[in-house]
């Protein structure tokens, strides 16, 4: 475990505890006694961390401030140490990863990932599992993208070109469109452009589009800050 990882398992620790011994910190760390003692100092001496030593209690907590301003141990139960957007953050980002599981090519790369967020989440496995379980994050309804779709579409607006683009409920006529950008909300992938035919900017959403030809024309190039004023309000009306 690096330093910085084990400055906030610390916190952590500290936090959804509210107090921790020495040697609970050391197991928990799985480092020598002159590595936690050095932690624990450079967290108070260089990083202001408000860490005290309880008599007491024989642990290490975070310095509370009463009303009369005097300062001292945490004897409060800790609860719920994350705010709303924290948690949120974290517990979304955890279900991400999850759901994408750890077999195949990347799972070598996910799994440290999803091993760190489950630490974030919670001091302990079960902890970590108990938070899970009990606080969800709902997902949005995913719309998948057709088949290599979202590759070409990316591929173009990374390259520049111009595309030819079947949408379901068009029958009569493609659009040749010159990708800027492509946006993700709400569980769905959209892909913002200039539409030729019509002259303007344009947003469809990736499961609409039937076929895609990638064309040799350069695409045509609008600043992003426009494409932001003119559609990014689309989204925020829907």
């Amino acid at each position: 475990m690096e330093r910085t990882e084990r400055f906030c398992k610390i916190e952590m620790l500290l936090r959804s505890r509210g107090c921790v011994s020495f040697a609970g910190l050391m197991a928990e760390l799985a480092v020598s006694r002159a590595t936690l003692k050095r932690d624990l100092d450079h967290l108070r001496t260089r990083m202001d961390a408000a860490i005290v030593y309880d008599r007491e209690r024989n642990g290490y907590c975070f310095e509370t401030v009463d009303r009369h301003g005097r300062r001292g141990p945490c004897t409060e139960s800790p609860g719920v140490w994350f705010n709303e957007r924290e948690l949120h953050a974290l517990l979304t980002m955890h279900q991400l990863l999850d759901g994408l599981g750890v077999q195949g090519h990347m799972g070598r790369h996910l799994q440290p990932l999803l091993d760190k967020l489950t630490g974030m989440l919670g001091t302990s496995e079960s902890e970590a599992r108990e938070l899970t379980r009990r606080v969800r994050v709902v997902a949005p309804v995913h719309r998948p993208v057709r088949g290599r779709h979202f590759e070409r579409l990316a591929g173009a607006v990374l390259e520049r070109r111009r595309l030819r683009l079947s949408v379901d409920g068009e029958a009569e006529r493609d659009r040749v469109v010159s990708p800027l950008r492509l946006v993700h909300e709400e569980g769905v992938w959209f892909l913002d452009g200039w539409d030729h035919d019509q002259e303007a900017l344009c947003r469809l959403a990736l499961p609409v589009i039937r076929s895609v030809q990638r064309l040799e024309l350069r695409a045509k190039e609008v600043s992003l800050r426009t494409v932001e004023a003119e559609l990014d309000t689309v989204l925020q009306r829907a």
